[in-house]
């Protein structure tokens, strides 16, 4: 069975969103008991393709506006545990689905020791200004599809500052998408080491981990994004394809199914990978309606050929059994 990049495939619904009109989104973080917050708040915009990896605020009743948000593509808001009041809260939308997002903040349920916030260590990063403004300079030529210049400006500032998280970061999801796995890999094992809290940093490593067989690997840093953020369905869907892939089925069935659930990019490529699981456990009218689900999400996408041959190999294995 060819076994394709499962990423070129959330490349191309990406690619797909960016296209479509950009969406503003205006909502409000409220407490644990539901009152508006009397100071700003501060929270972590992401994105499941690496893509946004910003800082944001909202007033002092916890309203906030989003501004260009791609309409069909997954978003996360992430707020930092305040230490007395609240925990880590992770809320994550869809623009075109959730035009006002309220994110209303966990209550504290584990103990910590009183000071300040504990920040990752990118949040309290100061970065080197050149660097800062090179950084800045190549998300401007990414979004102008400029990725030879961009990549240059990103690995002169990753040079210029080699803690910058966010150049680290940024470079390797280039290089991720241009299918340099083993690039890749040497400049996010860096982005992790600048920032082990990351779970972009964790993410993204474990995608091309991935590509580059190392499985076993990939599972661990999966595992340890969910533990940080139980509810990125990215990193369920890519443990649930090393698991696939190291034919760990019962455990990959889960986490699969969970990301076949969701409304974002990642259930076209869990119902995919569905149905390789049950095409190779034998259970293959399952399989089939898993393939035909992701053909009915992904009907242009990189893998539809592989699927609709699958599917009609397994119609034939059907027939012979009866």
């Amino acid at each position: 069975m060819i076994r394709r990049s499962l990423f070129t495939l959330l490349l191309v619904i990406v690619a797909t969103a960016a296209a479509q009109a950009q969406i503003s989104v205006r909502g409000q973080i409220l407490l644990p008991n539901g009152d508006v917050p009397s100071n700003p708040i501060r929270f972590y915009l992401s994105r499941d393709d690496g893509n946004l990896n910003e800082y944001r605020f909202t007033d002092s009743n916890g309203r906030f506006i989003l501004e260009r948000l791609s309409g069909a593509i997954s978003h996360t808001i992430t707020v930092e545990s305040d230490g007395s009041t609240y925990d880590t809260t992770s809320y994550s939308f869809i623009p075109a689905y959730v035009a006002s997002p309220r994110v209303v903040l966990n209550p504290l349920t584990r103990k910590v020791v009183t000071g300040p916030p504990t920040l990752s260590a990118a949040a309290a990063y100061k970065a080197n200004p050149e660097a800062r403004q090179l950084h800045e300079t190549a998300m401007k030529e990414i979004e102008n599809e400029q990725y030879e210049t961009a990549e240059k400006n990103l690995r002169r500032a990753s040079e210029l500052d080699p803690r910058f998280f966010d150049a680290l970061n940024d470079l390797g999801v280039l290089l991720m998408n241009q299918k340099r796995h083993a690039e890749a890999e040497t400049v996010l094992r860096r982005a992790h080491e600048a920032d082990a809290k990351s779970v972009h940093a964790l993410l993204n490593l474990g995608i091309t981990l991935n590509h580059l067989k190392k499985h076993a690997e990939a599972d661990e840093l999966f595992r340890e994004a969910l533990r940080l953020q139980p509810g990125l369905l990215a990193a369920r869907l890519h443990r649930g394809v090393a698991l696939v892939e190291m034919e760990k089925f019962k455990e990959a069935e889960p986490e699969l199914l969970r990301a076949a659930k969701s409304e974002g990019p990642e259930s076209a490529g869990a119902h995919l990978y569905l149905g390789k699981l049950y095409a190779r456990t034998g259970e293959f009218e399952k399989a089939i309606a898993a393939l035909e689900t992701y053909l009915q999400k992904a009907p242009g996408g990189p893998n539809a050929a592989e699927a609709r041959s699958l599917i009609e190999r397994l119609k034939r294995e059907l027939a012979a059994r009866r």
